[in-house]
């Protein structure tokens, strides 16, 4: 369906409310000068790229109603929408009406720009490749997306979807769980992002936990990074205090480290999940934490 929209009207569809700044649920970070945005725009850095990890670098990005970027083209982008209501364009499509769950990827070079609907926030997590290179006579230019421009928008839903509407979770939860003895209970696996995609990233996954939910003590060969997206959690590395995972949060288990994971006793929890240095696939699983022990971090969430 093609729609063309203007600030008068909402990018929601019948039925769709906008989406406030309460309804996100990441932190907004820290506020972006003007000089590639129209309106205020906020970015929290979540991962550095490094020599231990080697993940893409990634932000956190959050848009007011209004806001969005400049025209530009970089190295390729992977775009996952965590709350409210945006738009993608490619240079020559119609713009790409985002939601909560979307994922989206951006081919290296090509121009491109993303923002906020006129009635809603919108915030991104984006993994680019900060190492791409522009080919010979690539065009960089970065130009703004015009008040008239943007006021008549030729829009679609975005094509990809695969999140539907009313579900409770960030991202598709798995409608059949894993049952496995190296976790406390069940736990609902699905993809959110196959390797070989635009930013270079492996793969990413998906994990919901039940309420009181969590895995064995475990080392990867690569390492680990979770990213907290729904309810309350928990991550620890062996011989170090517990984190208290919140949406947004990053966890980091270094290579061959030894560490566990899972949910608090009274939310559901979700977390993106991603094996790093996917050329090293060892896994080792070892015992859990006592019910004794777990007992008395949940006793400490509620206080």
């Amino acid at each position: 369906m093609m729609l063309t929209l203007s600030l008068g009207m909402s990018a929601c569809g019948a039925g769709r409310p906008t989406q406030e700044i309460d309804a996100l649920a990441f932190p907004l970070g820290q506020p972006v000068g003007a000089g590639s945005f129209t309106g205020t725009v906020y970015i929290e850095p979540m991962i550095a790229k490094d020599d231990v990890y080697h993940f893409p670098s990634t932000n956190h990005v959050t848009f007011e109603p209004g806001a969005r970027s400049r025209w530009h083209s970089h190295g390729g982008m992977v775009i996952l929408v965590t709350g409210g209501i945006g738009y993608y364009q490619e240079e020559g499509q119609p713009a790409q009406i985002l939601r909560t769950g979307d994922v989206v990827e951006c081919t290296p070079g090509v121009r491109h720009w993303h923002g906020a609907a006129p009635d809603s926030w919108f915030s991104q997590m984006v993994i680019w490749d900060s190492d791409y290179t522009p080919e010979s006579g690539e065009a960089l230019e970065e130009e703004p997306v015009t008040d008239e421009y943007y006021e008549n928008l030729e829009t679609e839903e975005y094509q990809g979807r695969t999140t539907t509407e009313g579900s409770e979770f960030m991202f598709r939860r798995n409608t059949e769980p894993v049952e496995s003895d190296t976790f406390s209970g069940p736990v609902y696996v699905s993809s959110i992002l196959e390797s070989g995609n635009a930013a270079g990233a492996p793969g990413l996954h998906y994990v919901v936990f039940e309420p009181g939910v969590i895995n064995n003590w475990h080392i990867h060969e690569g390492g680990q990074i979770l990213i907290a997206t729904d309810g309350i959690g928990y991550h620890q590395i062996e011989g170090e205090p517990v984190q208290v995972l919140y949406p947004g949060d990053v966890a980091l288990c270094p290579p061959g480290v030894k560490h566990w994971h899972g949910g608090s006793a009274d939310t559901e929890f979700a977390h993106i999940a991603v094996n790093t240095n996917p050329e090293l696939t060892g896994l080792q699983w070892f015992e859990r934490i006592t019910d004794e022990e777990y007992a008395r971090l949940s006793a400490g969430n509620r206080e």
